[in-house]
């Protein structure tokens, strides 16, 4: 990964390595001036030299000369010409050879290199020391901005997840999705998707060079991810998080009820869309659903899909929109054999929990039931002899109690509703349908669940009744607003 600049060793080694060239350059330039100026006060002074030489030479031919000619050697008079010649102009030639020495030290002098060398040590090595300090100085200080605005930039992020709730966590194993594992073309990027050493507002993949925002304001939640705990792709659009959850015994008609609330939930306000992958069959039940088809029958929550949230992203009056996170709770994670707990992780998050009491599937044994209901569970239930698969409803209770005990998340925060399912199946009277007292008497009084329904009151932040029939889409408008009402939701 290529880091910013300023927590990159090499612009500063840079630096050091050019002011100790300029410094080094600078002693070899003096060392070639005093080269330059010392061969050429050399050459002259051999120019001297030579002068010298020839002078000695013109006396000794002079007076070899000489000789030669008062032994009347004819070849005599040449080196006494050559000589007396030299000798005469000796005066001359010894001039020329000081001028060349004078010269020489003249120019040497003029140079003046170990006064120019000093003078430019000492007026001008503070400021070569200060432009490179400076320069240290400079990326030392954009190292220090950088790290404020990254510390910035992710409190920022703090405060508006905390402001809008959200907590982005993993459909799948409800646990925190972030820091995410983030892919580009499904190539994992090694380091941590934050405001950081490596890119304050992108960060540029090393394999893919994608450049991929760093923040929820400027489009991470767009890109595709890995759980970190679960290891699943998941997807996720920024939006204010609010968490549903259906809980039941087996077969009660959550997925059913699911599938209408959020069908429901499309066909009257525009722009709901989906957040993340969802089954072929949900999908092509909920837009039957919110195309105002009939409902088809939902398969049976299988077990790998036991605690996956089914996220929608709905536009409401507010400045982010809403993230739906609707929980459909396999039933059997409240049968006595149960399912390892770890499967209510999503209990944590949790803003609204329904419990699906449907007679057709809860053991009414425990409860002394009394009154209509008495009547009619006795002749639909007892007498057909379909009590034989049926759970106690209590373990719904207890489970839901220890989970809520187990999490940090206050269950003052949490409401909670008692749904009646198949409404339609005439085990609740006309009159009661529609009324919540009603509902909430027939529960307490004929169902016999009058202990259960305080404890449910002292315990979460409000308690409603609701009667509805997912497959005739009855009362589920009422639940869907009832839900958004508690839960301070302006679509």
């Amino acid at each position: 990964m290529r880091r910013l600049f300023m927590f990159n060793r090499q612009p500063y080694v840079l630096v050091v390595y050019t002011a100790v060239t300029i410094i080094v350059s600078a002693a070899i330039g003096a060392f070639i001036l005093f080269l330059v100026g010392g061969v050429g006060y050399l050459l002259l002074w051999l120019v001297k030299l030579v002068l010298w030489a020839i002078i000695i030479i013109g006396w000794i031919s002079l007076v070899a000369g000489v000789i030669a000619v008062f032994l009347k050697n004819n070849i005599g008079w040449l080196p006494a010409i050559f000589g007396g010649f030299v000798v005469y102009f000796q005066d001359t030639l010894s001039r020329w050879g000081n001028a060349c020495v004078e010269a020489g030290f003249k120019f040497f002098n003029t140079l003046n290199l170990w006064e120019y060398c000093k003078y430019l040590f000492t007026e001008h090595v503070m400021k070569l020391v200060v432009v490179a300090v400076s320069l240290i100085g400079l990326g030392v200080a954009a190292a220090v901005l950088a790290l404020i605005c990254a510390s910035v930039f992710m409190l920022i992020e703090n405060i508006m997840t905390r402001k809008y709730n959200i907590k982005h966590p993993c459909p799948f194993c409800h646990n925190p999705s972030e820091p995410a594992i983030y892919l580009s073309e499904n190539v994992e990027l090694p380091v941590k998707l934050r405001p950081s050493v490596y890119g304050l507002l992108q960060i540029k993949h090393p394999v893919t060079g994608e450049e991929m925002p760093t923040m929820l304001l400027n489009g991470r939640d767009n890109l595709d991810r890995r759980c970190p705990n679960c290891n699943q792709i998941i997807s996720y659009k920024t939006g204010i998080e609010k968490h549903i959850a259906f809980v039941g015994l087996p077969e009660s008609g959550k997925t059913c009820l699911t599938y209408r609330f959020v069908g429901n939930m499309m066909k009257t306000y525009d722009g709901i869309e989906f957040t993340d992958r969802v089954s072929s069959e949900a999908k092509k039940i909920i837009l039957d659903i919110k195309a105002g088809k009939a409902q088809d029958l939902a398969s049976k929550t299988s077990v790998s899909d036991i605690r996956r949230s089914l996220q929608i992203l709905a536009p409401g009056n507010t400045r982010l929109p809403y993230h739906f996170f609707i929980n459909d709770i396999g039933g059997e994670l409240f049968t006595n054999s149960g399912v390892d707990a770890n499967y209510m992780q999503f209990f944590k998050d949790v803003d609204s929990v329904s419990f699906l009491i449907d007679p057709y599937t809860m053991d009414f044994s425990e409860y002394e039931i009394s009154g209509k209901f008495a009547k009619w569970y006795k002749a639909n239930i007892l007498d057909k002899k379909q009590e034989d698969h049926v759970e106690r409803f209590s373990n719904v209770l207890q489970t839901v109690k220890a989970v809520s005990d187990q999490f940090v998340h206050k269950t003052k925060d949490i409401h909670v509703n008692i749904i009646l399912v198949k409404a339609d199946m005439a085990y609740i009277d006309k009159e009661t349908l529609m009324d919540e007292e009603k509902l909430k008497n027939l529960v307490i009084s004929q169902m016999g669940m009058a202990a259960e329904i305080m404890d449910l009151e002292n315990t979460y932040a409000s308690l409603h009744f609701y009667a509805v029939s997912a497959l005739k889409d009855e009362g589920v408008n009422k639940l869907i607003t009832g839900i958004m009402n508690e839960l301070n939701v302006k679509l």
